[in-house]
Formats: structure tokens, C-alpha cells, sequence
């Protein structure tokens, strides 16, 4: 049995005794160089509720209960003007988790006109006071077409959004939160099929950047435009442009049920990923029922194959 799993029986037997805060020294700390182990993270929100901290804790439990394992990293989203941390970060530091916040992007000429510097120094604070370790996943999916601050807004979106990173890393290095891992992570869809969605040109720069993460789906027959594509069908493009460039995570990702095997496609992401895809050192699932059912659960079987797959991001 590993220290980790250890940790986290322990933990789960001071939680029922309101006594979780004081497991933090127990923590082994997760290893975030890119060159240790394959780390498990996900997005678990099974139900797209929320009904407060104590529902959040419940639905990672149970998530790690059900995958026979602790997460890695759990990530939250949080709107542009959200504050954070919160104390769902501090539970999971206190449980050996490394938060991941995606934080939402807004407006760029605001960010970039220093509208909301006041804002943005106040979360680099927070996040120092912070003072564990944190993934910082700011305006994810920059070369789509569906947020305010990604691809098409304007023939200068790409440069507007590389000022507007530098300008936030920067706000953030004056206060000092170096406790902020920096995590860009594009959409796999552009490159080559759309070449205005090339994520190349919002890439910020390597000073400003730690992690790269990729996000990619396999939607299935769930729409008229997707079809069954595999693992290494979605992120072979963006894998080999970016890996070897710095730490690679798949920062989200997870398979529909419809037009074909999701158990089996899961079982092909676990063979892929050191056959394929050595440089990867994180998966991040989104487990919930939204577009469609993303869950691990959503069968039997595709919980039993996601159970195999926990085991082998094991310490």
C-alpha cells in the first residue's frame, strides 16, 4: 500500500472528525517537475450543481471512491471576476491535491486598457497567501470561437491575448505569488483542419509559461459535425508541436458514449498514452453529464476501464 493511499484513508477517517485541517503535514507533496510519475486529476461535477463546500467534498469523495484512488489535481472553474482561492483549495491541500483554478478570461482591450489591475492584484495576493501550490489555468481555450477571449473576436485577438497574459504574469510576479503554476492550454481543434484556430501565435511565450495542457473530446454521434475519433487521432497535432517544449498535461478531456465502445476507448488512452504519448505527465477527465454524458461512470463498464487506467497513474 503507498503512502499516498495511506494519507488519504487517514484523512478520510479525521474528516468525519472535523480534524482535516490538521492532515496538511501528512501530505506526501505532489511532484509537479513533469518528471515524476503520470498524475490523475479531475473535474467532478457529476450533476452541473453546486449547493456549496460541502457538496463540492462530497462529489470528489465519492469520485475517489468510485476510481479507487485519490485525484492529483482537482480542478475548478471560476468566473473572470470569481475570487480565489476559496476553502474547497485549502480542503484539497489539505488532502494532497493540487487545485487547478481555470479561470475565465473576459474582455482583452479592458485586461490590456489596466481596467482590472486592482482585480487581478487581488487574486495574486489571495493566491500567495495561499502558499501551496497552485495551477493557474487562465483563458483556456484561446483559439476557439466561443468565448469572449479566444479566436475570430478580431484579426488581432492572438496578439491581444498574449499581451493580456504577459500583463496578468506580470501583475502576479510583482506580488510575489510564485506559488502560481502557469498552465496555457489551447484547444485541439484548428490545427491543421482550421488554421485560423492555430493555437501557434496565442502560445505567450516560454518565461510565462509551465505547463502546457491540451483540451479534447471525443464527442462521438452526440452532433451533426462530430464523429468516433480515438485518443491519438484527437491530440497527435498538438503533441507533436508542443511536446518536449515543457511539462505536457491533457488538461481536458474524456469520451461520450454514443457511436461506439467508451470502455474500450478509455482502455486505448491508457495504451496510448506511454506508447504515444510519453511527454504527457497529467490527465485531467471532466467528469459530468452536460453536452452529453462525460462521466467515468456512465456504464459499468466504462468505470471499470477508467478503474484500470486509475491504477496505472499510480505512485
Amino acid at each position: 500500500m503507498s503512502f499516498r493511499l495511506i494519507a488519504l484513508m487517514a484523512l478520510a477517517g479525521l474528516c468525519a472528525l472535523g480534524l482535516a485541517a490538521d492532515t496538511a503535514a501528512a501530505c506526501e507533496p505532489v511532484d509537479l517537475s513533469g518528471d515524476s510519475r503520470l498524475l490523475l486529476g479531475a473535474y467532478v461535477n457529476p450533476d452541473e450543481t453546486w449547493y456549496g463546500l460541502e457538496d463540492d467534498k462530497r462529489k470528489v469523495n465519492d469520485f475517489e471512491a468510485q476510481v479507487g484512488r485519490g485525484l492529483d489535481v482537482d480542478m475548478h472553474y471560476y468566473r473572470w471576476g470569481d475570487s480565489f482561492p476559496t476553502p474547497l483549495e485549502e480542503w484539497d491541500a489539505a488532502g494532497c491535491r493540487v487545485p487547478m483554478i481555470s479561470w475565465a478570461g473576459t474582455n482583452l482591450d479592458d485586461i490590456l486598457a489596466g481596467r482590472y489591475d486592482s482585480l487581478i492584484r487581488a487574486r495574486a495576493r489571495d493566491v500567495k497567501r495561499f502558499n501551496n501550490k497552485i495551477f493557474l489555468r487562465w483563458g483556456y481555450e484561446m483559439n476557439g470561437d466561443w468565448w469572449d477571449w479566444t479566436a475570430t473576436r478580431s484579426p488581432d485577438t492572438a496578439t491581444k491575448f498574449v499581451s493580456a497574459w504577459r500583463r496578468i504574469h506580470r501583475i502576479f510576479s510583482a506580488a510575489k505569488a510564485s506559488n502560481a503554476v502557469w498552465v496555457w492550454a489551447p484547444n485541439e481543434t484548428g490545427t491543421p483542419a482550421d488554421p485560423s484556430k492555430d493555437p501557434g501565435p496565442y502560445y505567450p511565450g516560454d518565461d510565462v509559461v509551465d505547463w502546457i495542457g491540451i483540451d479534447g473530446y471525443n464527442w462521438g454521434t452526440t452532433t451533426s459535425w462530430s464523429s468516433w475519433r480515438s485518443f491519438g487521432t484527437i491530440f497527435s497535432s498538438l503533441y507533436q508541436v508542443f511536446a518536449g517544449r515543457k511539462p505536457l498535461m491533457i488538461s481536458e478531456t474524456a469520451s461520450s458514449e454514443q457511436g461506439g465502445d467508451k470502455a474500450a476507448w478509455i482502455d486505448d488512452l491508457a495504451q496510448a498514452l506511454p506508447q504515444q504519448f510519453p511527454a504527457v505527465r497529467a490527465v485531467v477527465w471532466f467528469h459530468s453529464k452536460k453536452e452529453t454524458d462525460w462521466r467515468v461512470n456512465s456504464t459499468p463498464a466504462a468505470l471499470e476501464a477508467f478503474r484500470r487506467f486509475a491504477q496505472t497513474t499510480g505512485s
